[in-house]
């Protein structure tokens, strides 16, 4: 029954560092759920911002595996003030984002003939 209870808390935070970032972020969404092997997934209004930068991104559903070390976002997804391998990304929306956390990488895929918009800097 308490755990019931602790599900249905929305809005829930989580503090997570990736693998070779020393930036923590703040993870907020309606649902969050982690496992023993430090997997995590996020569901519904997911937000999440570096807590050092200004680093924004929103989707419906987040998913980390610490095994793989990606970062997935999917549906509806929104990133503000992404840096990566020497790029500046002020803003990019798609479908679905993954960041490869320890390369420091991302892949941006669109589906149902949408298009990836992005504002990059070099």
């Amino acid at each position: 029954m308490k755990s019931v209870l602790l599900a249905s808390f929305l809005f829930l935070l989580a503090d997570f560092s990736f693998a070779e970032e020393l930036t923590n972020y703040t993870i907020t969404s309606d649902s969050q759920v982690n496992t023993l092997e430090g997997d995590l997934e996020a569901k519904g209004n997911v937000v999440i911002k570096s807590n050092s930068g200004n680093f924004e991104a929103y989707s419906d559903k987040l998913s980390f595996d610490k095994d793989d070390k990606s970062l997935k976002l999917i549906g509806n997804v929104y990133v503000k003030n992404l840096e990566s391998e020497g790029i500046s990304i002020e803003e990019t929306s798609g479908d679905e984002l993954t960041i490869f956390t320890e390369k420091g990488l991302f892949e941006f895929k669109s589906q149902n003939k949408n298009r990836v918009k992005t504002k990059i800097k070099f």
